[in-house]
């Protein structure tokens, strides 16, 4: 009984440093199909731009509504003063009226 054993797993031995042996070359194993470089995955991989073009209909931060109201309270000192004090929305409201 432990002859046939012993002489099973000698077998296996056998087979498996003969088709070690026989697949010398890596790059014909199935493994190195399974990963591939970073620079082969960066090449395949189009990321998108996070602000790409203003205004587009394309993926990004949409603009700011208050933006142009802003640069208006900006150059008007005492505008710029409340907005500090009470919020930009209300400051605008009572030098500009409502738009």
């Amino acid at each position: 009984m432990r002859a046939l054993v012993l002489l099973t797993l000698l077998a296996l031995l056998a087979l498996g440093l003969c088709r070690r042996d026989g697949s010398a070359s890596t790059k014909d194993s199935p493994s190195s199909e399974a990963f591939v470089s970073r620079r082969a995955s960066a090449e395949l991989v189009l990321r998108q731009k996070r602000n790409a073009g203003q205004g587009s209909s394309g993926p990004g931060a949409p603009p700011d509504p208050l933006e142009a109201k802003r640069e208006v309270c900006e150059l008007n000192p005492d505008c710029d003063e409340l907005a500090d004090q009470i919020g930009l929305q209300e400051a605008y409201r009572r030098y500009y009226g409502l738009v």
